[in-house]
């Protein structure tokens, strides 16, 4: 019975596959059409966009009193997109049957399509698309098989949830399993890092501890730093360890081309800078791991070896609305013109650093090459490791209740540190604004110590 759906499976993406190439050709055309807006009217209405800047929020669904500068956390996403997720919810809703039964394979291949051609990757079956990196990530850790002894590598800014799930791997391995951390305390040049890196491959090379794994940020979540992955990669090849890429910032924020970067695993959030709705990430697998690679949720489609396409396609009944609306983000982006997006916002957070920097009189964490879209900002706190300071709930409510705004605050190298987020909406005057309110807070924590604070504000 098994076989015999497996048949029933491979003849129906047979046909599927087949009216796709009768269209395209030879090759799968990837264009502006290769999913039609439904109702046909969001490509004018694009063309009539404001200018970036606080006028951009016009175009997203922004409480016009709320002040973002923490987009990188869960992003946004303007109202075009919001249409075309609302139009692809309301096609389900009308015919789930054939939505589910017969179009939705040949939609997503269409979405990976778009996708393909903007990471630049030659075939869409290399790519899959899931909810988030952190899904990914428990995909591909949890689908190894480890050998005694063997190492996962990681620096020590990896985003808490993926050291968990390591941890969880070496937990499950009952200790046969090892973590090997390399520690990096900014600031750093990215010369010094990538010597260090190098350094650091060689003094723990040991045959009886093979290094498996290397899981990398392409831009790590606090602080806020680009990683040259493209001078780190080709260390970690040469001594046959398989790199997997955390990009969950990286898409939208840096470009990514696959073929160049040519790694094992890259992963990569979709919700936080291109714009999309929450929910929607793409994960490439390199074509010789596939077939051990099965996702997080193990559903009827599982077989060993994996299926890679059957088995990450259908995980269990869930609204692929959100996954649907990519490509209108991608459309959005090339609208504005992604060089005008990359510019301004990388000109905006750079910008935006030096001003709140000079307003509390500390400093920039990051080289301005390791700044694409965020920008972490000393924060003058006398005693940093104040419980309040490091309680999570004093910043959402100070910053929320009782400012209306949010950053992400963090300790990095025995200081506190802002990391804030540009955005297309934003401009200086948000800036402006953020170091009045940090200069309030930093006043008010310095003089519960009895201290005069050191934060002076000077817009001059």
């Amino acid at each position: 019975m098994a076989i015999l759906f497996d048949v029933i499976w491979y003849i129906s993406i047979f046909g599927t596959y087949f009216s796709i190439w009768s269209a395209a050709g030879d090759n799968v055309s990837v264009s502006d059409e290769t999913i039609p807006v439904p109702d046909g009217g969001r490509s004018s209405d694009l063309k009539m966009l404001p200018a970036l800047g606080r006028a951009m929020r016009e175009e997203f669904l922004l409480d016009p009193e709320f002040l973002q500068l923490n987009h990188g956390s869960y992003g946004t996403y303007p109202k075009t997109v919001q249409t075309v997720l609302q139009e692809y919810a309301l096609r389900a809703e009308r015919n789930v049957e054939r939505w589910v039964r017969r179009d939705l394979f040949t939609e997503l291949f269409k979405v990976r399509s778009v996708l393909a051609s903007y990471l630049n990757t030659d075939d869409p079956d290399d790519l899959v698309i899931v909810p988030n990196t952190t899904g990914g990530m428990n995909a591909i850790f949890r689908s190894m098989i480890f050998s005694p002894g063997e190492r996962i590598l990681h620096f020590s800014t990896v985003y808490g949830a993926m050291r968990k799930v390591i941890q969880y791997v070496m937990d499950t391995s009952k200790g046969a399993v090892t973590n090997l951390q390399f520690n990096v305390t900014y600031p750093i040049t990215n010369d010094d890092l990538v010597e260090s890196f190098a350094k650091f491959l060689n003094e723990n090379e040991r045959a009886d501890a093979p290094i498996r794994i290397a899981l990398i940020d392409h831009i790590s979540s606090v602080p806020g730093v680009i990683i040259p992955i493209e001078r780190l990669i080709p260390l970690l090849k040469e001594k046959n360890i398989l790199v997997l890429i955390d990009g969950a910032h990286a898409i939208g924020q840096v470009p990514i081309d696959l073929k160049a970067l040519d790694v094992d695993f890259y992963i990569t959030n979709c919700y936080k800078w291109l714009y999309t709705p929450r929910g929607t990430a793409v994960m490439y697998v390199k074509k010789e791991h596939q077939g051990s690679i099965h996702p997080s949720s193990i559903s009827e489609d599982y077989r060993q070896p994996s299926n890679f396409q059957k088995e990450f396609f259908w995980t269990g009944t869930i609204d692929f609305s959100p996954y649907m609306s990519l490509p209108m983000a991608i459309e959005f982006r090339k609208t504005l013109g992604e060089d005008l997006i990359r510019t301004y916002m990388h000109k905006l957070a750079v910008d935006g650093g030096a001003l709140v920097s000079k307003v509390l009189g500390t400093r920039v964490l990051q080289m301005e090459e390791q700044i694409g879209y965020m920008v972490d900002v000393e924060l003058p706190i006398r005693d940093v490791d104040d419980p309040q300071v490091l309680d999570p709930e004093y910043w959402q409510t100070t910053f929320l209740d009782r400012f209306n705004m949010y950053a992400a605050v963090h300790k990095h190298g025995g200081k506190i540190w802002v990391r804030m987020s540009a955005q297309i909406y934003n401009d200086l005057t948000d800036y402006e604004k953020a170091a009045e309110i940090f200069t309030t807070i930093c006043n008010e924590l310095n003089e519960k110590l009895n201290d005069k604070s050191i934060c002076t504000l000077t817009l001059d």
